[in-house]
């Protein structure tokens, strides 16, 4: 394995940013590419506990829901960063400042949207009173879980339960977006089949070696569609590493860096030319992939 290769690995091990490729190991001749705001638009939502674990809320103002309460969310906007888009969706809806803590979750519907659910914490402000009402919310208040409200969907529930259970014990390293910038959405796999005394990875073979880099297009229903058809078997498990995104003009596309894991004696077969399989020789090198491997420490990619 070369030296340029083992620096990538270390790299994305640490939920550090590494540039794109000038060159994308799997791309369709006419791509079509995921872009904010042309065809794809990402989503922010954040997850606040108090001390007594009440989660906060806001009070919908849309016409639509008027009056139901929701998780504090949003689209992102033209020239932010993740992080930024959560804050400002935070303060206008809740009147409070927050800081992100890590990721808990990414969601994705294909074409329709990518979501990002941050667990944060409150760093000051004021909580917004219904005097306060706006076109962004009605109010907002600290929820106990329990106690009925009228909610304008239930998919946070899991979510909230999600948050609880990692500010009761943490299931994976605090994960932040890093800035790096792309122009599209983009896969970075780190494929990993192990065996009894043997670990290997999949590589790209052009020119450098290097993770293998997937761009994802508006024909995919699911973004984690070359994951699981890059190979012909898919993935026993797969996770998220780290996030990279930038934001502003040709660069407000979104990286994914993802691990998947394969278990057999046999290695899968790849159905993508340039791609093939290279044994990692390095102990500590195995060792830092064993732990990644491990059960919930790679963060959770719903689809």
């Amino acid at each position: 394995m070369s030296s340029s290769l083992e620096e990538e690995l270390q790299a994305v091990l640490d939920g550090g940013a590494v540039p794109l490729p000038d060159k994308y190991d799997v791309a369709p001749e006419n791509p079509e590419p995921l872009k904010l705001r042309h065809n794809v638009c990402y989503i922010v939502m954040g997850i606040l506990l108090n001390d007594q674990n009440e989660v906060l809320m806001m009070q919908e103002a849309k016409v639509q829901c008027r009056g139901s309460w929701y998780l504090p969310a949003g689209r992102l906007e033209r020239g932010e960063s993740l992080e930024e888009g959560l804050c400002r969706e935070v303060t206008e809806e809740t009147g409070l400042l927050c800081q992100p803590l890590t990721l808990l979750v990414v969601e994705e519907r294909g074409t329709s949207w990518v979501r990002f659910v941050f667990l944060a914490q409150e760093t000051g402000g004021v909580l917004k009173s219904s005097a306060s009402a706006d076109k962004e919310s009605l109010q907002a208040s600290w929820w106990d879980t329990v106690s009925p409200l009228p909610l304008r969907c239930r998919d946070i529930l899991p979510l909230i339960q999600l948050a609880l259970e990692y500010h009761k014990r943490a299931s994976h390293p605090p994960i932040l977006p890093q800035l790096c910038s792309s122009p599209f959405l983009v896969l970075r796999l780190l494929l990993v089949c192990t065996s009894p005394g043997e670990m290997q990875i999949l590589r790209s073979s052009s020119e450098s070696a290097h993770l293998p880099t997937v761009v994802c297009t508006r024909r995919l229903s699911s973004i984690l569609h070359p994951l699981l058809h890059l190979l012909q078997d898919p993935p026993t498990s797969y996770g998220i590493l780290g996030v990279q995104h930038q934001g502003g003009d040709d660069a407000d596309g979104l990286c994914l860096n993802i691990m998947g894991v394969f278990h057999g004696p046999e290695l899968p077969a790849v159905t993508t030319e340039g791609l093939s399989w290279v044994a990692v020789e390095d102990e500590g090198l195995k060792n830092r992939l064993e732990q990644a491997m491990k059960k919930k420490t790679l963060l959770p990619l719903h689809s």
